[in-house]
């Protein structure tokens, strides 16, 4: 062999060589084009979409029970469902996300009412909800022409995501006979509002302010994601947080002749025993199919 054709040989393995070296992802230089609030680039979240439900005939339902659920944002389990308080990019609060898919026209509010079936219910603006939601207080301030005297005045204070602390959920929890397991699917959501008297502070009960349906927003929610404090670089987005129900809550209702409430028929420590027992009602059921 020549030597030129030795040192072609050379030539070329050196240069597959450092052709698979830099060919690897590993080994690709991060170019910066334009800025970024992370050290990569993440599309986890943004090319996420609702995952699909298993498909349920009719004939396979054997057992079904509807109940409505409250969450709490103040409880520990769902802070990541109230902040930030301060949308943060992408990273928003649940109902702030809601809010501004609701008034860019992405998804529909239904007008609470006597009945919160949707077959029923009709829909409402986000400009109509806007001016319904905003609050007007009569508040005596003083006279600008004269600080001595006071003056009563409306003050309007607009809706602000930040003053919902309660989620209701009203959701269907089915046996499947064809595959044999529980099933849950939310049917739709409900932001709540404290009812507080603006005279006296006092508490009046709770004020659901619209209605959303949930298989209309799953698209929505599976686009921005959840805090996660164990591990940063794997959130999960709304649709996977209620998928999974990484929540806490507790029954506030279920599906009666009366159509009652708990809180009607049952207070204190026994409205809360009652929501126990309609809890393990639906989890003992499933496990009493496979007793023999």
């Amino acid at each position: 062999m020549s030597k030129i054709n030795f040192v072609s040989i050379l030539t070329f393995i050196l240069l597959a060589i450092i052709k698979l070296s830099f060919g690897q992802e590993g080994n690709q230089i991060q170019l910066i084009t334009e800025p970024k609030d992370k050290a990569y680039e993440r599309m986890h979240i943004n090319d996420l979409k609702p995952v699909p439900y298993s498909y349920i005939r009719e004939s396979d339902v054997f057992w079904e029970k509807r109940v409505w659920r409250s969450v709490d944002f103040r409880e520990k389990m769902n802070h990541p469902l109230y902040f930030p308080e301060t949308p943060q990019g992408n990273w928003r609060s649940l109902i702030q996300v809601l809010w501004d898919a609701m008034r860019g026209g992405e998804i529909t509010a239904y007008a609470p009412g006597r009945t919160d079936n949707f077959e029923e219910m009709l829909p409402v603006s986000a400009t109509k909800l806007e001016i319904e939601l905003t609050e007007s207080v009569q508040s005596r301030v003083p006279d600008p022409n004269n600080p001595d005297q006071f003056i009563d005045t409306i003050v309007q204070t607009k809706f602000s995501p930040q003053d919902v602390k309660i989620l209701w959920v009203k959701e269907d929890w089915i046996f499947d006979k064809q595959r044999s397991e529980m099933q849950v699917r939310i049917v739709g959501i409900c932001p709540v509002k404290e009812d507080i008297d603006p005279t006296t502070n006092e508490f009046r009960g709770y004020k659901p302010l619209f209605w959303l349906y949930y298989p209309e927003i799953r698209p929505v929610l599976a686009r921005y994601e959840v805090f996660n404090t164990g591990n940063s670089a794997r959130r999960l987005s709304f649709d996977q947080l209620f998928l999974q129900r990484r929540f806490s809550s507790y029954i506030i209702k279920e599906d009666n002749v009366f159509d009652r409430r708990i809180d009607e028929y049952a207070t204190g420590l026994d409205g809360l025993l009652e929501s126990e027992r309609i809890k393990n009602e639906i989890r003992d059921f499933e496990q009493e199919l496979w007793v023999y």
